[in-house]
């Protein structure tokens, strides 16, 4: 049986030479090399191959981690050991993390090195008694965090899954409205009357904007999770926000009803304008979409505790009490069949929530009396916000 081989790496001569001293001691091992720094354990490593190499964890020169890496660069066979005063448990992970097979401490019993040793040349590790516990627990929290990051890219792989058979389907259908109509006009335009041409013209339109709403959408929830809560944000009259996000719905305006011409008065939240508007834009599409085509969806604002509300109320068939938390979850609606009747990818509600959040402010919804639900977005008001009195009606309704 070949002796095992032992590079022996420290730059304390005295600690060199008793180690050496007692590797050679042991019938079945031998001193392949000294070193008294990292460069000088590297290059040896190199000229000499050993099976071990019981290196110094702070010599100089780049010290143990270094070593350790570029040994088994040189010497990819050598199983390297880490000798060390230190029991802290950063010093003992980095080597770890440096390819070591065992970690040492100084002091420790001429049998538990000479054990270690013969450990190591079989591939099996090794830590002295004074690490172990405080490595293990190290290594579980590792472990937790490893497994629970593993969780969330599994869930993060299937809502990219669940996204993209979404999206395939959303984008489906205006696209081959658009097609359809583009067909009929290319195929039968000389037989259509000017009522048919303006009717097609309508529906390409509608599909149009269901596309750039959710491309909108798609690219605020981007830009969330990129800039998180770091937008700017400055002063912003709740009208403004109001106007901007019914910009986003040209063919559906008759569709929606304001309180008089000053009912916003001086309102103002602090709110990045584009996104505070997209979280209505995600209330108001979401209104539209289950309210019957004769009935209007009503907005309101208000200012209550501290907070600006603005108030949307449809005549859906409204949220069960179920369901009032999951409908802003991604890709939710009340109806998740196959078979449902209802536009939406199911992101607008969970992009007005993350939008309200970021704003640290929140929305709810609750019934509406005589049917329906009422969106409530709550801003934290600014110092002087003085809305003016509002459709009775609709805030007795809440």
């Amino acid at each position: 049986m070949e002796r095992i081989r032992v590079l022996i790496a420290d730059d304390e001569a005295a600690v060199r030479e008793a180690i050496a001293d007692l590797v050679s001691s042991d019938p079945d091992m031998e001193v392949a090399g000294t070193a008294a720094d990292a460069d000088e354990a590297i290059a040896m490593a190199r000229e000499v191959r050993p099976d071990v190499a019981l290196i110094d964890v702070k010599m100089p020169g780049g010290g143990g981690p270094r070593a350790a890496k570029e040994i088994r660069e040189v010497s990819p066979h050598t199983h390297v050991v880490a000798l060390s005063a230190y029991e802290d448990r950063r010093t003992v992970l980095e080597m770890l993390r440096a390819g070591v097979v065992g970690y040492v401490v100084k002091g420790t019993s001429a049998e538990e090195i000479l054990y270690t040793i013969r450990r190591s040349m079989r591939g099996q590790g090794s830590l002295s008694v004074e690490v172990t516990a405080d490595v293990i627990h190290e290594l579980a929290s590792l472990l937790e965090r490893s497994e629970t990051h593993a969780r969330e890219l599994q869930e993060l792989n299937r809502t990219k899954s669940e996204l993209i058979q979404i999206l395939s389907h959303e984008l489906f259908t205006p696209i081959t409205t658009i097609q359809g109509f583009a067909m009929t006009v290319a195929e039968h335009g000389d037989g259509l009357s000017r009522e048919e041409i303006t009717l097609l013209a309508e529906g390409v339109a509608r599909a149009g904007d269901r596309i750039r709403r959710l491309v909108g959408n798609l690219a605020a929830a981007a830009r969330l999770d990129r800039e998180g809560v770091e937008f700017p944000t400055r002063p912003v009259p709740i009208g403004a926000v109001v106007e901007r996000a019914l910009g986003e719905f040209p063919r559906d305006r008759e569709r929606i009803r304001l309180p008089e011409d000053d009912a916003w008065g001086s309102a103002q939240v602090w709110a990045e304008p584009e996104l505070a508007a997209r979280a209505l834009v995600g209330v108001l599409e979401n209104a539209l979409a289950f309210s019957p085509d004769e009935e209007p969806v009503e907005v309101g604002v208000s200012v209550r505790d501290g907070e600006l509300e603005l108030i949307v109320a449809d005549r859906g068939p409204g949220v069960p009490e179920g369901m009032r938390e999951r409908i802003f979850e991604a890709f939710t609606q009340t109806d998740s069949s196959t078979t449902r009747t209802h536009e939406g990818l199911g992101i607008g509600l969970y992009l007005a929530r993350r939008i309200m959040r970021a704003h640290g402010g929140t929305i709810g919804v609750g019934d509406r009396e005589g049917g329906g639900s009422v969106f409530v977005l709550s801003f934290p008001a600014l110092d002087g916000t003085d809305p003016a009195p509002q459709d009775a009606q609709l805030l007795s309704e809440r």
